[in-house]
């Protein structure tokens, strides 16, 4: 170790025994110690010079200078985390990451993705102190590494977390428009990875990002070394994917809508869901690329859609109504020409009525299908008596002939038109706006991502017919479905208190 390095930590360990609770012990017997072998002027000697070690001791450390170099995230937090080590001292670092940044960058484009990214950038710089670093990790993706300090805590952590996702989701206004998005951070202390270098520290805040990420949107989470690695799937893992379907261990999993007016449950939608005996759950975007890769999204259509109709049977023999559930078709399984045979065959396989069967597409597959076999699918689908819900509505530049032409029952309005929507009047005049549309047209609605009280009664307020989202609940195992809606209707059914017993 250099003789300066050496020296600032030895001022500094000093520092840290004058300075803290120890100094109660130390220092009292310093002074009877100073006082027994040399009387009172070894007493007036440490009476002075307590004082003066004390000031010299508290300069020990000097700000730490990072070299900010962009793209380079790993080096930087290694200096930061030899000067902490240096000096006795503790750091950590977070990566703060835009949720769905990728649907931004489709449905904005590049140069409006560029100033999203910006905008986030500087105020996060906000949050941060002097000798904080910021650094870009990827688009839409942020590394802040904290300068080194005494002390650092998990209570610290997950406060400066909680002001970083805070800042990063205020509205940002791009052009005529305001934008909504939400963020995940991951974050980790170096306590956590006693003697780990700059990547090892680095590699713990992605881990954790990648769990917050599986509970997104707006998830926070501390790296631990209890932590399960949770790392995203390797690309080599296509035939484990297979192998889990077939072993039972992607299923589907349910989210109910409710309705605005009653509270009646409306009905579930059909979520994929990969319980990895190892990686614990892993949601449907970190394997429906392989499947789709492998053109195999039509074994995983027919398993939720199995599952979906097994639901119904399975509510129907407990006693409760629900009245329909909605299952996802991608463009690759709407051109299969023989899905809806196979789709009429299981219905009657489970004897379900196809009027209780509601088929999800996204608005983007209704915008860009030309005359072709998914326009037939869809067409045929609705003729058998299955609901259609447009997807994602407000995303995909859908004509309203298209809605006509595919016999559109239902528009599912997109989540980014609903954030926020209780304290923003242009969110509240898009939704009006498409909801007066819907209307007009003799269509339903079902609004997504209701996260909070106050978004729900503001949809129901626009004349929204129904709510979905993590506000209402997240998604579940069928076998857990069964609690849920009886708590729901024990709740829909119990008239309020009214009196002065009810305050």
């Amino acid at each position: 170790m250099p003789l300066n390095k050496y020296v600032s930590s030895l001022r500094y360990s000093f520092m840290t025994v004058l300075s803290g609770p120890q100094a109660l012990a130390f220092l009292p017997a310093l002074v009877l110690g100073g006082f027994w072998l040399g009387g009172e002027p070894v007493l007036l000697a440490i009476a002075l010079a307590v004082p003066l070690g004390l000031a010299w001791l508290r300069h020990a450390a000097p700000p730490v200078a990072v070299t900010r170099r962009e793209g380079d995230f790993e080096h930087a937090l290694q200096e930061t985390l030899d000067a902490a080590r240096n000096c006795l001292r503790r750091t950590g670092c977070a990566i703060v990451e835009i949720d769905d940044y990728e649907t931004l960058l489709d449905r904005y484009g590049t140069a409006a993705a560029d100033r999203i990214c910006k905008c986030v950038t500087d105020r996060l710089k906000t949050v941060l102190r002097e000798h904080d670093v910021l650094l870009p990790i990827s688009k839409g993706q942020f590394g802040i590494i904290l300068a080194p300090v005494r002390r650092l805590d998990s209570e610290a952590g997950l406060k400066l977390a909680t002001r970083l996702q805070a800042v990063a989701e205020e509205p940002i206004s791009l052009d005529a428009t305001t934008i909504y998005v939400s963020a995940s951070v991951g974050f980790c202390l170096d306590s956590f990875i006693r003697g780990g270098t700059g990547r090892d520290l680095s590699d713990a805040a992605g881990t954790a990002l990648v769990e917050a990420r599986r509970h997104a949107p707006s998830a926070i989470r501390a790296y631990s070394p209890e932590l399960r690695r949770v790392s995203p799937l390797p690309e080599g893992t296509a035939t484990e994917v297979l192998t889990a379907l077939t072993d039972g261990q992607i299923n589907a999993w349910f989210q109910p809508q409710v309705s605005t007016d009653t509270g009646g449950i409306s009905g579930f939608e059909a979520l994929a869901r990969w319980e990895h005996p190892v990686r614990g759950l892993i949601p449907p975007a970190e394997f429906l690329p392989l499947l789709q890769k492998m053109g195999k999204t039509d074994i995983l259509g027919t398993k939720i859609l199995r599952d979906a109709l097994s639901a119904l049977k399975f509510w129907d023999d407990a006693g409760f109504d629900v009245p329909q559930v909605g299952v996802n078709f991608s463009a690759g399984e709407l051109r299969d020409p023989k899905l809806v045979d196979r789709l009429a065959w299981e219905l009657d396989r489970y004897d379900i009525a196809p009027t209780r069967l509601t088929i999800e597409i996204l608005e983007s597959v209704v915008a860009y299908s030309p005359e072709d076999t998914i326009v037939r699918n869809i067409r045929r689908m609705a003729e058998m008596g299955c609901h259609i819900d447009l997807d994602d509505f407000g995303t995909g530049h859908a004509s309203i002939s298209s809605i006509r032409r595919f016999a559109v029952h239902r528009l599912k309005i997109d989540r980014s038109f609903v954030k926020k929507l209780d304290r923003d009047v242009e969110q509240q005049r898009m939704v009006n706006a498409i909801q007066l549309m819907a209307e007009q047209l003799d269509l339903e609605t079902v609004a997504e991502g209701v996260e909070t009280a106050g978004e729900h009664a503001m949809l129901a307020q626009l004349g929204v017919g129904h709510v979905q989202g993590f506000g209402i609940a997240r998604p579940m195992p069928a076998v857990r479905t069964i609690q849920w809606i009886g708590d729901h209707l024990a709740r829909v059914q119990t008239p309020p208190r009214i009196g002065r017993s009810a305050g």
